[in-house]
C-alpha cells in the first residue's frame, strides 16, 4: 500500500509541522469516495482524508474545508478543525487530501445513542440551520427531480429491477406534489451539513461531534432532517423508536423556527431523499454505476427498499 511510505508522510506535513516522525495508527474509514486514516505527527494524533483519485483535480479537498470553516463558526466545538488541505498536484500521493483534528469518540449507534445524546444532537442541529447564508449557489428541488428521474430511467434499461410504469407513477406523483405545494417551500436557505448518517456523528462522553462537510450547502433544512431520519434514527433504531424521535425533532423545529409547513414540505423531502440514498447520491460526487458493477445484486436489493420506502413516505398524510 503506498500509503504506509513514510517519506510521503513526511512530506505531507513538513508545511505546517516539519515534523520528525509520522505514525500510521490505523484506517479509520474505508468508503466508496475516501480512506481515512489515524496518523500520530511527533505524537499527535490528527485524521487524514484521501480522496478517490477521480476526484484529483476538482480541488474537493478546498471545498470541504470550506464548508467546515462555515460550520465551525456556528458550531465550533462539534466541528474538528482543518490542520491542512493539499491538492493531488502538491503531495507525493497524487491524491486530493484534507487533514483535521482527531474525533475523539464512538460512532453513533444503538449503544451510544439515548435521551441526552438526542437533545444534544437536535440542540446543535438547530444551531446551524439557524445560519445566515452567503448566496451561494443553491440547486432547486425541481432540477433535483429531473436529475433523479434521469438516473432512474437509466438504471431500469440497465435492469428493470421494477417496472418501469410504476417509478413513473411514483415520480409523476413527487413531482406534482412539488408543483401544487410550490409556495410552501423554503426561499429562504441556511446552511445545512447534507450527510446525516449515523457514521458522520461521534460520541464521546456526551460531547458529538459531526464529521464528513464535502456535501454541506445551502438548502432547506428540511433536506437534512429526512436524512437525519434515513441515514441515523432508520439505521440505528427500529422502526417504532425511529419515528418517535423523528416526531420529536420536528415538533422541535416547529416550535423553534415556527415553520407552519415544516410537515408539508417533509412530506415531499422524505420520498426524495429515499430516491437519492437508493443511488448513493449519485447527483455531486459519486455515479451509481461504480457500486452497480462491484455488486449488482445488493445494490438491486437497496435500490427496491429505499423505493418502496419512497412510495410509502409520499403516501402518509
Amino acid at each position: 500500500m503506498d500509503e504506509v511510505d513514510s517519506n510521503r508522510w513526511i512530506s505531507l506535513f513538513e508545511r505546517v509541522a516539519g515534523p520528525r516522525k509520522v505514525e500510521i495508527l490505523q484506517e479509520i474509514n474505508v468508503g466508496y469516495n475516501s480512506t481515512v486514516y489515524l496518523v500520530a505527527v511527533d505524537g499527535k494524533e490528527c485524521a487524514v482524508k484521501m480522496y478517490s483519485k477521480r476526484f484529483n483535480g476538482t480541488k474537493i479537498c478546498v471545498e470541504e474545508k470550506n464548508s467546515i470553516v462555515r460550520a465551525r463558526k456556528v458550531i465550533p466545538e462539534a466541528v474538528p478543525d482543518v490542520v491542512l488541505t493539499s491538492e493531488h498536484a502538491e503531495n507525493e500521493f497524487d491524491r486530493e487530501i484534507l487533514v483535521m483534528e482527531r474525533a475523539n469518540g464512538a460512532l453513533l449507534n444503538r449503544d451510544v445513542f439515548n435521551q441526552q445524546v438526542f437533545e444534544k444532537l437536535v440542540k446543535l442541529l438547530k444551531r446551524l440551520h439557524n445560519t445566515e447564508t452567503e448566496g451561494g449557489q443553491r440547486i432547486r428541488e425541481r432540477e433535483r427531480l429531473v436529475c433523479c428521474r434521469r438516473e432512474i430511467t437509466r438504471f431500469l434499461k440497465a435492469d428493470e429491477v421494477i417496472p418501469e410504469e410504476r417509478v413513473s407513477e411514483h415520480l409523476n406523483a413527487l413531482e406534482r406534489y412539488y408543483r401544487q405545494k410550490r409556495d410552501i417551500f423554503k426561499d429562504e436557505r441556511t446552511l445545512i451539513h447534507g450527510d446525516l448518517w449515523w457514521d458522520n456523528i461521534i460520541v464521546d462522553n456526551q460531547k458529538i461531534t459531526i464529521v464528513d462537510w464535502v456535501e454541506s450547502g445551502e438548502q432547506d433544512y428540511c433536506r437534512d432532517l429526512a436524512q437525519l431520519k434515513i441515514g441515523t434514527f432508520d439505521e440505528i433504531l427500529d422502526a417504532q423508536k425511529s419515528k418517535h424521535f423523528f416526531d420529536r425533532v420536528l415538533e422541535a423545529y416547529v416550535e423553534e423556527f415556527e415553520d407552519e409547513f415544516l410537515y408539508d414540505r417533509m412530506r415531499y423531502y422524505l420520498p426524495m431523499m429515499y430516491l437519492e440514498e437508493s443511488f448513493y447520491l449519485p447527483f455531486k460526487h459519486f455515479p451509481w454505476e461504480i457500486k452497480y458493477k462491484e455488486n449488482a445484486e445488493t445494490f438491486e436489493k437497496r435500490f427496491i427498499d429505499y423505493f418502496e420506502r419512497s412510495e410509502k413516505s409520499l403516501e402518509l398524510r
